[in-house]
């Protein structure tokens, strides 16, 4: 056996570290992120002394927000590869969600969800099903953690809309980077996510844009019932992630998916050749049609005659609108929504 065949028979048995990835590249551990023990232990402190917003407080900030003027960074326009799309979201990433106590154990928990920054002094973004209070809190703190795993206080609420399913928060001392809005967006423009749908954290799916559409039997006027339909990945812990197109902006944020289901025995009464797909249960995003709460895969498998799963985002022209309204009305509170993905 000469040299070269014996130089590839020990790479391929080598366990050297590093050579599945790019240098930089994360290696995820999933349910770990960060460690959820590293972040009870620094949101303690930060309750300890006095830092964090609890629910009551944070509730009140939620019924009257206190608006701001947000100036938000100029569109990008320089078409990036996948890796360096990937790149910007990893680097602009934020969860939100709540540090509580657990009605039932008595432990502390963290629940995160997806979040992104929309200027570098902490102006975050998120859906505002997530940062709808937990029914199985005792004790709660809305929290944010950057893209390094830092605890962040949440120190106001700049507009929020239940319609929208977008609230808009004002966090401190955190290192975040903003995203830019871009709303000139049309079907088959490219979509990708970066999130940890179902604990799988780090998860970074490519689709499309497949339609913009409106929630005709949702409420709220025509603006506020603007989604966008994207066939990239993701799952509950996913909502509130920002959707970003080719060149790294913000296109919207992840907020629910359906479930299209036609019932087989229905479907043996009717016509065989014209299937009725309808609305099922929700797959991942807690909402059904409509807004109203829903089974999750945490609770069970999709449900039966399951046909198509579609993905909804809210979209940035959504977001946009609501923080100039904030701005000159600052009449959109809502209470907070049911929760989602």
């Amino acid at each position: 056996m000469n040299a070269w065949c014996l130089s590839l028979i020990f790479l391929a048995g080598s366990s050297l570290p590093g050579v599945a990835q790019a240098p930089g590249v994360p290696i995820e551990v999933n349910g770990e992120w960060s460690g959820p023990q590293e972040i009870i232990a620094e949101a303690t402190a930060l309750k300890k002394a006095g830092k964090l917003t609890g629910q009551d407080a944070f509730l009140a900030m939620l019924a009257k927000p206190s608006a701001q003027k947000v100036t938000l960074p100029p569109v990008k326009s320089l078409v990036l590869s996948r890796a360096e799309v990937y790149e910007v979201a990893r680097r602009s990433r934020v969860r939100v969600g709540w540090f509580y106590l657990c009605r039932e154990c008595k432990d502390w928990h963290v629940d995160l969800a997806g979040g992104y920054a929309l200027t570098d002094d902490g102006v975050i973004a998120t859906c505002q099903h997530v940062a709808a209070p937990l029914p199985e809190m005792a004790e709660g703190y809305l929290i944010v953690v950057d893209a390094s795993g830092k605890v962040c206080p949440v120190i106001g609420v700049i507009a929020s809309s239940e319609n929208r399913d977008t609230t808009v928060l004002r966090a401190s001392g955190g290192n975040f980077r903003g995203l830019p809005l871009n709303d000139q967006v049309r079907p088959g423009d490219a979509a990708y996510c970066l999130s940890d749908p179902l604990g799988n954290n780090g998860y970074f799916s490519e689709g499309m844009v497949n339609r913009f559409y409106r929630q005709t039997d949702g409420a709220g006027t025509a603006a506020e019932q603007l989604r966008l339909n994207v066939s990239t990945e993701w799952a509950p812990g996913s909502s509130g992630s920002p959707v970003l197109d080719q060149c790294g902006n913000a296109m919207g944020h992840v907020s629910m998916i359906t479930a299209l289901t036609e019932d087989p025995e229905e479907e043996e009464a009717d016509d065989k050749d014209q299937p009725k797909a309808a609305p099922g249960k929700t797959a991942g995003g807690g909402k059904s049609d409509g807004g109203k709460p829903a089974e999750s895969p945490e609770e069970g498998p999709l449900p039966p005659g399951t046909q198509i799963v579609l993905h909804e985002a809210c979209p940035s022209r959504s977001v946009r609108q609501l923080l100039e309204a904030a701005t000159t009305t600052n009449q959109e509170a809502a209470p907070a929504g049911p929760a989602g993905p």
